[in-house]
């Protein structure tokens, strides 16, 4: 009888390890077939191409299990990760997996599709679907940032976010409550950005409190309908101990210097608080701060009392501090009015300025009124008015500049601002703003004929001689505007550049330029272009001589083609780039050899293809 006992211990024991529901020591073997081996990117490629797709042939993806559902917080499921990106696994069968495994996944029968925006292997059965290969191989997260998530990037990846706290009205909370499934807490940064802490109410760690201070996260990324989610593995992995950042700007962290600000708000999203790396977005009295605001194209920021049935309203939007030890940087701007109901000395917009602000001191810092042109009661609604070249040489240091709005549901006049730029080049264009674009479309048409180029965002600087690229306009009077360079009588050598705002091309789906170019007069013949398209991922929005710059060859106009000709570039593909660039139009002549061909260029547009 014993015997027998043991015998069926043994057998009992063999069928549960063979088992993938049940934790492992060893890893088990499964004679399952491999086949056509793909990567996590190329299955949401397929699933991008087609929608929703049932594989069905022998195919496998080998990643490491990032998530499993031993917390409560996730069922059904498991978060896989290769080395190039991450995906939700939705499973027939619960358990078996552990954070750390390094699995095998044999895709025929596994359905690829979404469930509200977020990808996911569906049809997973963990028994004939798994096989594991070994433990405890576990992914380091990636350091992210909040703006990072905002942006749709790391879906499913394991992720650390250092810097941030939860909201302020859900500290002290429970994680997640009993009435509900699940419960969303807000994780900010110091800046004011949110993203959704999204918890189940059947997780271990459900009845928890909400940490009050500020410190550092691990969770996977989720996604719901467009809009990011953080799900946690574990409450050890929410180290908070460090004193918290205060919300709204003006309170927190000081804030890094920067040479210059160019900031057109492309990224502001429509009557959303404005939020910027390094800007302080605060409100003093009352609930409303500065919002971004699209019209047609345009995106500027917006200040408004109208309909906010507030007795008293006041909002500064203040920029990084610049350095600015020489006095030489200049502020312009530009701002409009729209449906003035401010009376008697009242006014809706003031510009200040402080040597003494760092991001931390807002209510102590010392703050002096500038006087730029501003717009007025009597103006016409949305006219854009310059400001004009507003000297800072009286504030030499560091240099924050604060747009402060005051007004309430009566005295409600709407202000708006856009193109604000501090820099030591007046009126030429800053560049190297903190902000990043994906698209553009320059036509030249806001510029005025024979004055340096000057475009929020861009910078327009001569490295040789005087000569900056200028504004064009041909047939005189026609209103038809171009960027021309020229050496053509300017006594000297001269070299020009014009390069774009800092363009992002991971947020972007086959990034592309192109632009329209022409030559005239060239001279010397059979002599060197004057004219090159150049690439930077190491620029820092200032110093050109110190970037790395690599020339690209695309279609422009060369000295066979006849003068006062537009030739197009054609699209030109930027794909073989990633992360950050600037791309630069250069331009090169000497007058005192007779090399003094003009040259121009028209319809610069960047856009995803």
């Amino acid at each position: 009888m014993k015997k027998l006992v043991l015998f069926f211990a043994a057998s009992m024991l063999l069928f549960f390890s063979a088992c993938v529901k049940q934790d492992f020591d060893t890893p088990p073997i499964k004679d399952i077939p491999v086949g056509t081996i793909y990567t996590i990117s190329q299955l949401r490629q397929m699933y991008a191409d087609s929608g929703a797709y049932q594989i069905n042939k022998d195919a496998s993806v080998y990643a490491v299990v990032t998530m499993d559902e031993s917390s409560g917080n996730i069922y059904k499921s498991a978060y896989i990760q290769d080395a190039g990106d991450a995906v939700n696994m939705h499973l027939k069968q619960t358990g078996g997996l552990r954070v750390g495994d390094s699995i095998r996944v044999y895709l025929k029968g596994v359905v690829l599709s979404d469930y509200a925006g977020m990808f996911q292997l569906d049809n997973v059965n963990n028994d004939s679907s798994i096989v594991i290969l070994a433990t405890q191989k576990f992914v380091t997260p990636k350091d992210v940032s909040v703006e990072d998530l905002l942006a749709n990037k790391y879906q499913a990846q394991l992720v650390k976010l250092n810097n941030v706290q939860f909201a302020d009205p859900d500290t002290g909370k429970v994680f997640a409550e009993t009435s509900t499934s699940a419960t969303n807490r807000k994780l900010e940064d110091c800046s004011g950005n949110q993203v959704d802490v999204r918890t189940s109410s059947y997780a271990t760690f459900a009845s928890a409190k909400v940490p009050a201070k500020r410190g550092s996260v691990v969770a996977i990324v989720g996604a719901f309908n467009g809009s990011p989610q953080l799900y946690l593995r574990s409450l050890s992995e929410v180290v908070m101990d460090s004193a918290r950042c205060q919300s709204g700007g003006g309170g927190g962290n000081p804030i890094t210097p920067v040479d210059s600000v160019n900031e057109n708000f492309a990224n502001a999203q429509n009557y959303t608080d404005i939020e910027i790396d390094g800007w302080s977005n605060i409100k003093v009295a009352g609930s409303r701060a500065w919002q971004g605001k699209v019209h047609n194209t345009d995106t500027y920021a917006q200040a408004s009392g109208y309909n906010s049935k507030l007795n008293d309203m006041e909002t500064w939007l203040i920029t990084p501090p610049v350095i600015n030890t020489n006095g030489d940087k200049v502020l312009h701007f530009k701002s409009a009015m729209a449906y003035w109901k401010h009376t008697g000395n009242d006014k809706p917009l003031t510009v200040l300025a402080s040597t003494d602000f760092d991001g931390t001191n807002f209510a102590t810092a010392t703050w002096t009124e500038l006087s730029p042109t501003l717009p007025t009661a009597g103006g016409t609604n949305y006219a854009w008015v310059k400001s004009g070249d507003v000297s800072l040489a009286n504030f030499v240091g560091n240099v924050s500049i604060a747009f402060k709005y005051k007004g309430s549901d009566t005295e409600s006049t709407s202000i708006q601002l856009d193109d604000i730029v501090i820099n030591a080049n007046s009126g030429g264009g800053g560049g190297g703003g903190g902000s990043t674009v994906t698209s553009f479309d320059i036509d030249f048409s806001g510029q005025t004929a024979y004055k340096d180029i000057s475009i929020a965002g861009w910078l327009n600087k001569a490295t040789i001689g005087k000569r900056n690229w200028q504004a064009k306009e041909y047939p005189t009077g026609s209103g038809k505007l171009y960027a021309q360079a020229t050496s053509y009588k300017s006594t000297e050598e001269n070299e020009c550049w014009l390069i774009t705002p800092k363009i992002d091309l991971d947020a972007m789906t086959n990034p592309t330029i192109s632009f329209d170019t022409e030559k005239a007069y060239w001279l010397p013949k059979g002599g060197a272009s004057p004219f090159a398209v150049l690439v930077s991922t190491d620029f820092d929005g200032t110093n050109i001589a110190s970037a790395t710059w690599t020339e690209i060859h695309p279609k422009v106009a060369v000295e066979s083609d006849a003068d006062n000709t537009w030739i197009p570039s054609g699209d030109v593909d930027l794909s073989s780039y990633s992360g950050k660039i600037y791309i630069a139009f250069r331009y090169h002549g000497d007058d005192t050899k007779g090399e003094t061909t003009s040259y121009r260029i028209d319809n610069i547009k960047l856009f995803s293809k």
